[in-house]
């Protein structure tokens, strides 16, 4: 009930941008694995002229991805990724391993304007393996 509650204390464009993170989360956690990456990275990667601020956009995605079961970091990226460009920012998602003691992990995160957006805290560990840049408007 407290969820609904906070949901329904945002303004009506949060709720709309929680919504679109909500559908944007669903649609990558059950496509993942049905679709191809190289499908899934174009779609992510169309970029639209929206407007909303970067740090509005990575609050829904995180805010949701936080309370929504199966949603990995590569996940999280990979929606994010898509809001930001549909909002018209450029962005990196970043796919990285680290050796560990049970094998090698791997991580997924999001760069916006040199900020590591989704998946800060783990970054650091990882060697980079694939960088997937979308271009904004400005970088044409």
């Amino acid at each position: 009930m407290r969820i609904a509650t906070s949901f329904l204390a945002l303004s009506n464009g949060d709720r709309l941008l929680v919504l679109k993170a909500l559908a944007t989360l669903v649609f990558v956690r059950l496509t993942l694995g049905i679709l191809s990456v190289e499908w899934l990275r174009a779609w992510a990667t169309r970029m639209g002229a929206g407007g909303r601020a970067v740090e509005r956009v990575t609050w829904a995605v995180s805010a949701v991805a936080r309370r929504l079961p199966g949603c990995t970091c590569l996940v999280s990226a990979f929606a994010l990724q898509r809001l930001l460009s549909r909002e018209g920012h450029a962005s990196e998602l970043h796919i990285g391993v680290a050796r560990r003691e049970a094998g090698i992990a791997a991580h997924a995160w999001i760069v916006c304007q040199g900020v590591t957006l989704i998946g800060e805290s783990e970054a650091g560990d990882y060697a980079p393996l694939v960088t997937w840049r979308i271009a904004g408007p400005d970088d044409a």
